[in-house]
């Protein structure tokens, strides 16, 4: 029994001594990822896009919720990402509202804002930005056209304070193929840059 215990133990205690698996950084390419490892986001610059943040320019107005996760598993690798919803209503009649979701206590739930991809410089036509900036790429989905390919980057604007100020511009990614003729091939919330304010 002596010897059992033994074995056991020794086995245990090299299972729990096996290599850990890596943490690389947000911009480490999807291809270069291994299974199991952990894409950190080491320096917290997720962090800085968390919370409310609205865009209003009179006749219009656009809300993003924005959460971070952290360490969660994919499948494949585990990750710290953004997940988040929005509204948007023109003159005060809301025509789109995914807000109550991030309340959803369904773990399998796709939320219509995520991701992590880190983009820098001109990525994604932004020629006021650095070389070395780094901005949040996330796709963008129109609940009610979930056949678009939206995304959504995310720029923090450095010198702007009381309130904090970011960019978020949603764009197309790619050609759609519409499901039938007169479908709409864009999302309800407009393609372009916001200006937004943190609440």
């Amino acid at each position: 029994m002596k010897n059992l215990f033994f074995t056991i133990s020794v086995l245990l205690l090299a299972l729990s001594c096996k290599a850990q698996s890596p943490i690389v950084p947000l911009d480490t390419y999807i291809h270069e990822i291994a299974d199991n490892s952990y894409v950190k986001d080491i320096d917290n610059e997720l962090n800085k896009f968390i919370g409310t943040w609205v865009f209003s320019d009179g006749n219009s107005s656009f809300t993003l919720v924005l959460q971070k996760q952290i360490q969660t598993f994919n499948d494949d690798y585990y990750e710290d990402y953004m997940i988040g919803e929005y509204s948007y209503s023109i003159n005060g009649l809301t025509v789109v509202n995914t807000i109550p979701l991030l309340n959803s206590t369904n773990l399998n739930l796709q939320r219509n804002i995520g991701g992590r991809y880190v983009v820098k410089g001109a990525d994604h036509n932004c020629p006021a930005c650095l070389p070395n900036e780094r901005r949040i790429d996330m796709y963008f989905s129109d609940p009610n056209r979930k056949y678009l390919s939206t995304g959504l980057v995310l720029r923090y604007l450095v010198n702007q304070s009381n309130p904090e100020k970011i960019t978020a511009t949603i764009y197309v990614v790619g050609n759609v193929m519409l499901p039938y003729e007169g479908a709409s091939s864009s999302p309800r919330v407009p393609y372009g840059t916001y200006l937004m304010e943190k609440q």
